[in-house]
């Protein structure tokens, strides 16, 4: 091998080592994973409420509340909860959505009635929907409180915790340097706020 063809090599493999940072892909960024989320998670609703006869399309509504929430991540942890206004006798759902540079995250997905847990799942950025296995509260603690709050709760934190352990999959904030009266570089770093994350 020439020289350059080594050079060449050396300097592809030091560019793939950074590129899954950069190059995560999230479960709306792939138009299969998409079509198979959404029949695997109608259909799984559909299981776990089988005497709900509107479940389908509770389903369909959760998931356009989702994939908005997703396409308008921020910096924080979303949660996303369907429909509103509820009612203990409704099926509702509830979704933890990561923040923006982490959509390749499993999402949380957990389904109640009637004051219980029906089911929980994650949703996986390649759309499979697995079930997940939950030992916590699965009733609520009042006739009014959401009977997943502990597990969205958890969830929650579990995510937090892999977000303080990862780096994002997004370029670093836009800097602009400038000149300090002594001389020194003072970089301005461009942030973004969002609105607080929303309680189940």
């Amino acid at each position: 091998m020439s020289k350059q063809l080594r050079h060449l090599a050396a300097t592809t493999a030091v560019a793939l080592a950074f590129a899954p940072a950069a190059q995560a892909v999230g479960l709306l960024d792939d138009d299969a994973a998409v079509l198979r989320y959404s029949g695997n998670l109608s259909n799984a609703i559909a299981a776990a409420a089988p005497q709900e006869p509107d479940s389908r399309t509770r389903a369909r509504g959760f998931m356009v509340a989702l994939e908005k929430g997703i396409k308008a991540a921020g910096d924080k942890i979303q949660i996303v909860d369907y429909p509103k206004p509820v009612s203990a006798n409704m099926l509702r759902l509830t979704a933890v959505v990561p923040p923006k540079g982490f959509e390749a995250l499993p999402i949380p997905v957990c389904a109640e009635q009637n004051n219980k847990v029906l089911q929980v799942w994650e949703v996986t950025s390649k759309g499979d929907v697995n079930v997940v296995a939950w030992s916590g509260a699965r009733v609520s603690e009042t006739p009014t409180s959401a009977a997943c709050k502990a597990f969205i709760l958890a969830k929650r934190a579990e995510m937090s915790e892999k977000l303080a352990q990862t780096t994002p999959a997004q370029p670093p904030p836009a800097t602009t340097a400038a000149a300090g009266s002594s001389g020194t570089t003072v970089v301005a770093t461009n942030t973004a706020t969002t609105a607080p994350v929303a309680r189940p």
